[in-house]
């Protein structure tokens, strides 16, 4: 597993702490979107325990942007859930678990748009436009937006956010990384959907 997967996956465990979460801390990411700002301060320590190679220049490095983008949408989703939202996608099929493993961000979407036929053309809409950019600040928007969208819905789902905070940390090492890790994300999305629908007639 890359940095950016295990220092994530690190940082929501300790934040969940074992069914007593630590409010203040997941209030501020709520809050805050990015690792500059203001009350982002409260949750360096946790992110600077653990995150290797630190910026040393005053500007976040590639790491510290992917890694508190994906905590600030698990903070986001977690408001109001009792039970835990973050499951790790199974790296086996031996080891899969019902009802227990996490999902991708973009498999739940699929998932919820073919739940709900009225979310479908706003909801492509919005991944079309994702799915175009390279650029970190606009994906890490629409990311945002897509997860409160999700988590209106309340459908259970288990979210990764650990593999987001990958995919983000390798959208940003250049234009052809992005555009791989699109790909991977419309797979995601779109993969079998109009099987499944088909299926479903």
């Amino acid at each position: 597993m890359s940095d950016a997967y295990t220092a994530t996956a690190r940082i929501i465990n300790q934040l969940y702490g074992d069914g007593t979460p630590d409010k203040g801390a997941l209030a501020e990411l709520r809050r805050t979107t990015a690792i500059t700002d203001k009350g982002a301060e409260k949750i360096w320590p946790l992110i600077f325990s653990v995150v290797p190679k630190l910026s040393t220049n005053g500007k976040p490095t590639k790491l510290e942007t992917a890694v508190y983008t994906a905590l600030h949408c698990y903070a986001a989703f977690q408001q109001g859930n009792d039970s835990f939202v973050f499951g790790q996608i199974p790296r086996s099929k031996d080891k899969e678990e019902f009802g227990e493993n996490g999902v991708s961000l973009f498999t739940a979407l699929r998932k919820m748009k073919i739940n709900d036929s009225n979310e479908k053309k706003a909801l492509d809409r919005r991944i079309t436009a994702l799915l175009a950019t390279t650029n970190i600040s606009s994906a890490t928007n629409s990311i945002n937006h897509l997860v409160s969208i999700l988590k209106e819905k309340k459908m259970g789902e288990k979210i990764d956010f650990a593999q987001l905070a990958e995919d983000l940390y390798n959208f940003q090492w250049s234009t052809k990384n992005a555009r791989f890790v699109a790909l991977k994300w419309g797979k995601d999305y779109y993969w079998n959907v109009y099987k499944l629908a088909s299926d479903n007639d």
